[in-house]
């Protein structure tokens, strides 16, 4: 493959790791800059503005700071941090399309059955929606190497 831009969208956890760890090897393998997004939820009669919000902006930033630190230099593209919808998955999908991205490398939170009938399963949506390829990473992944792609 030949990937130029690799978003990873992360929710701040520690399975987003996952995720920038796989993203890291595929970004070195084909010589890709990864753009790291992390999308705060707005909900009706939430903030989007002032100084909780430049606060929560702040936090992620920094977080997204520390992420990219773990990604060599050369590789590394945006850190942007969006307000979204109850929708996250729209905001995913509309700066995968924005910033021409080749593939989103995504962690999944492993929801029980329960849990993902009641609420959808983000990387689902991503999935369908998506205007490029979409890895969906296990929580608790293989190895990566050579021989495991």
């Amino acid at each position: 493959m030949h990937w130029k831009t690799i978003l990873v969208p992360t929710d701040l956890s520690e399975r987003s790791k996952q995720a920038v760890k796989a993203a890291t090897y595929l970004a070195e393998q084909c010589n890709a800059k990864i753009t790291l997004l992390h999308v705060i939820q707005v909900y009706s009669g939430s903030f989007e503005g002032g100084a909780a919000a430049d606060h929560f902006v702040n936090l992620a930033r920094e977080y997204l700071d520390r992420m990219a630190d773990e990604i060599p230099a050369e590789l590394v593209g945006d850190k942007l941090v969006s307000f979204g919808p109850d929708g996250t998955f729209l905001k995913i999908v509309e700066t995968a399309d924005a910033i021409a991205s080749d593939l989103i490398v995504m962690a999944t939170h492993s929801y029980g059955p329960v849990k993902r009938a009641l609420f959808g399963s983000l990387a689902t949506s991503v999935i369908r929606h998506a205007p490029c390829a979409v890895l969906v990473v296990s929580p608790h992944p293989p190895q990566m190497n050579q021989s495991t792609i």
